[in-house]
């Protein structure tokens, strides 16, 4: 492949669109897209624009509001030593290992003509064999993007890991008409994701999509549903634009999607839920909401369909308090005094400091002396963390459940703030260890739903870790994992995609995942939280509570998952 200078065109593209400009095409902008979702570093492909080909770059780079986004770099390119468009296309399918018969079938043509590119191939290319030809496509990259005839499930080439991904976000990179052929074949499981891609939440929702995406291919890599593979269709929300959850919603019930899952979108936008309702498929979240399982709990005949797949909220207070009691209780710390202030988001679904949580203190010998709410939206952190300094508690409860809270952190550590600093669920996230760097040293965490540190959880990260780059977060993408799990168990379970026979399975069926068991027969359909709501682990998930010590997250509780034992008081002790 040649490539000329004139002409060459670079563009920075987001998982939540483009730059205002607009000017990169819409079939590269998805492919982009798709090359951020697939988390590779870089990847160069051959694109086929309305007046030639095109040479295509992409790298991936560091964005300050979202987990990342692609450089694309466009050069005009003309095919090597007289290469055809049909052979550019037989070639890209030989190298992703696919045989005269199945390129014939995405081509629209016989295998002898098939055969016959191929051998003008390796005349052109001066290779001897296929395995030749497959090299010299991938080291040249002569792969043509999107793949001739649609998506190849296959995580051995870059291009291919990037059109499907590309596919899955609503199937917004489809093959051209000229190469796409239709096959007769038993209709796949269709799975619908809520993904909030878009804005501050969009850390989480890669982890969401990735974590899906893994536990998607592993099914259908085992043969799928009774032979049936999901497809997998992603729709990208903005978690704080009720109208881009509206439309998703009714975009995969257009398509008719067999089931729903999500992270915790519904908990800002609780209106969707009598969308999911009206449609009636199963519907799987992490919302985290004691309000949202009272729904199922007082109406199951129209939220029966929806199942919390991890504890509520409520346990956030009861574990802080309990965690603090026994702290001093057990002789591993001794705090000057017992004041606690509590910093949260304005925002319904982020309440934790309430009367129920200073009963709680009480009752554990704490007192809650003051609670600071901020906007979700662009908080003054200085202004924030001088009147905690000027309060100066023993401990510093922090709600804020979106990653750029670390950026207070940082404020905190770089003014030597003294307290313990806990926050419950937001240190998880990724993004917020990215940007809180070493001053998240000693700090405490916890979520109600999280991987454990076991055999199964240190299998999925380093699976996820030698496909995406990066290990994953402590919460979301083992959630989506398990949430996939979980609708694939009952759809195998009753062979089939029916859906109140899928609901009746999730209702009656105990499961071991990632982030603990799954039991989700209670009235309102919700995990139940161990030890708090159940003493018995194996009904249960943990809530899991980690101090950072030398960069690293150690687990602290419950026993037996954690111990006490190696919590590290502040560093500097206070004085009165």
């Amino acid at each position: 492949m040649t490539t000329t200078s004139p002409r060459v065109q670079e563009f920075r593209v987001r998982l939540s669109g483009l730059d205002p400009d607009d000017r990169c095409d819409p079939e590269l902008a998805g492919l982009a897209r798709g090359f951020v979702v697939a988390g590779r570093e870089s990847a160069r492909f051959l694109w086929h624009a309305e007046d030639g080909w095109r040479a295509v770059a992409m790298s991936r780079e560091a964005d300050d509001d979202e987990a990342a986004s692609a450089l694309v770099t466009v050069s005009p390119a003309t095919l090597p030593r007289g290469i055809t468009t049909r052979e550019a296309q037989v070639l890209t399918l030989v190298a992703l290992g696919l045989t005269n018969g199945e390129i014939a079938g995405r081509l629209g043509t016989r295998p002898r003509t098939v055969s016959t590119q191929v051998e003008r191939l390796l005349g052109k290319l001066d290779q001897g064999s296929r395995a030749g030809l497959a090299a010299v496509a991938v080291d040249a990259s002569l792969i043509v993007l999107p793949l001739p005839g649609g998506p190849v499930d296959s995580v051995s080439i870059a291009q291919a890991e990037i059109h499907h991904a590309a596919v899955t976000l609503s199937g917004r990179v489809a093959p051209r008409s000229e190469d796409a052929v239709g096959f007769t074949r038993r209709r796949s499981i269709r799975l619908g994701t809520l993904a909030p891609l878009i804005g501050a939440a969009a850390s989480d929702g890669l982890e969401l999509v990735r974590g899906a995406s893994i536990a998607v291919r592993e099914v259908n890599a085992r043969g799928g549903i009774d032979g049936r593979e999901i497809e997998h269709l992603i729709e990208e929300v903005d978690l704080f634009d009720g109208s881009t959850v509206t439309t998703a919603i009714e975009r995969l019930t257009a398509a008719g999607v067999d089931a729903v899952h999500t992270n915790y979108v519904t908990a800002e936008h609780p209106a969707a839920l009598a969308l999911l309702a009206d449609y009636g498929r199963p519907f799987l979240h992490t919302a985290t909401l004691e309000s949202q399982v009272a729904l199922v709990r007082d109406d199951p005949a129209r939220y029966g369909m929806m199942f919390q797949t991890c504890p509520s909220e409520e346990y956030y207070r009861l574990g802080f308090a309990t965690f603090l009691r026994e702290l001093v209780r057990e002789g591993h710390w001794s705090p000057a005094g017992r004041s606690v202030v509590a910093l949260e988001a304005d925002s319904a679904t982020s309440r934790v400091a309430d009367d129920t949580l200073r009963d709680l203190l009480s009752d554990a010998g704490w007192q809650l002396e003051h609670t600071i709410r901020t906007p979700l939206h662009a908080p003054k952190w200085a202004r924030i963390a001088a009147e905690i300094e000027s309060r100066d508690p023993d401990v510093l409860l922090i709600s804020h459940f979106l990653p750029d809270v670390a950026e207070l952190q940082r404020l905190l550590a770089a003014h030597g703030f003294r307290g313990l600093v806990y926050y419950v669920y937001a240190a998880s996230i990724p993004r917020f260890q990215t940007v809180a760097g070493a001053s998240s040293e000693g700090i405490v965490w916890s979520t109600v739903t999280g991987r454990y540190d076991d055999a199964m959880g240190e299998r999925f990260q380093r699976r996820f870790a030698l496909r995406y780059g990066d290990p994953p977060g402590w919460s979301q993408a083992s959630a989506a994992y398990d949430q996939v799990m979980l609708l694939a168990g009952a759809w195998a379970g009753v062979r089939s995609a029916d859906p109140m026979r899928t609901i009746e399975h999730l209702r009656t069926t105990i499961s071991r995942g990632l982030n603990g068991v799954y039991f989700l027969g209670g009235p309102g359909q919700a995990a139940l939280c161990y030890p708090y709501e159940t003493e018995d682990s194996s009904l249960g998930q943990a809530l899991l509570i980690y101090q950072v010590q030398n960069g690293t997250p150690i687990a602290l509780s419950p026993a037996p998952k954690g111990d006490l034992r190696r919590f590290t008081p502040p560093a500097r002790p206070r004085g009165r």
